[in-house]
């Protein structure tokens, strides 16, 4: 990240610079017109930030060497599919942002998507640990020789979700009242409301 923020920063910081690779891409026939410039505070808008690099890297590459600012990164196999590998993350955890935003959303719908997203990380650790990539298109266009390193940032993430959503799911079972009535045990639900739970489950 820090390669792609500093690249991105020289070449849109200076007026000049960003005109010139303009017009590269212009000659280029790019389809990109230009790089989307990176502001620290939203970490999450750095998924579109880094993809349109990703797809740009060989017009990136190109403008460094023509400024004597090369980007030996750019000429690293291993550096190229980490960067493919943070340009399909970030876009997976901007689908699940998005999903936890807006309003008028019930907590169950906010806890199920947690949920999803970690059964999601779960099955990317155990196919990545075997060398299955078909959940990380643009890393599977790179081909990697090994993707077990990849597993293991799952696991982190896994991890940090675990903790960061502690909370919310010590709340699971009493949501599982709401949600899931015909599935949860009597005996485990508040006392006011066991009858009730015992009736609904009875009713054909």
């Amino acid at each position: 990240m820090s390669t792609v923020v500093s690249t991105i920063n020289f070449i849109k910081s200076r007026g000049l610079n960003s005109r010139q690779f303009k017009e590269l891409l212009s000659e280029l026939e790019s389809e990109y017109g230009d790089l989307v410039y990176h502001w620290e505070i939203r970490w999450l808008s750095r998924g579109e930030m880094v993809a349109r690099f990703h797809k740009l890297r060989e017009e990136v590459k190109q403008f460094m060497d023509m400024k004597g600012k090369p980007v030996n990164e750019l000429s690293d196999g291993k550096w190229l599919c980490d960067l493919a590998f943070m340009v399909d993350i970030t876009k997976h955890l901007s689908e699940l942002n998005v999903k936890l935003q807006g309003p008028n959303q019930l907590v169950s719908a906010r806890v199920s998507n947690v949920k999803s997203f970690e059964a999601k990380l779960k099955l990317w650790q155990m196919q990545l640990v075997k060398g299955n990539s078909v959940h990380f298109p643009t890393l599977q266009e790179q081909k990697p020789a090994v993707t077990s390193e990849y597993a293991a940032e799952c696991a982190k993430l896994l991890h940090a979700f675990g903790e960061r959503f502690q909370d919310m799911k010590s709340k699971v079972k009493e949501l599982n009242i709401f949600t899931t009535p015909f599935n949860v045990e009597p005996a485990d639900v508040p006392d006011n409301l066991q009858h009730e739970i015992i009736e609904l489950q009875s009713n054909h």
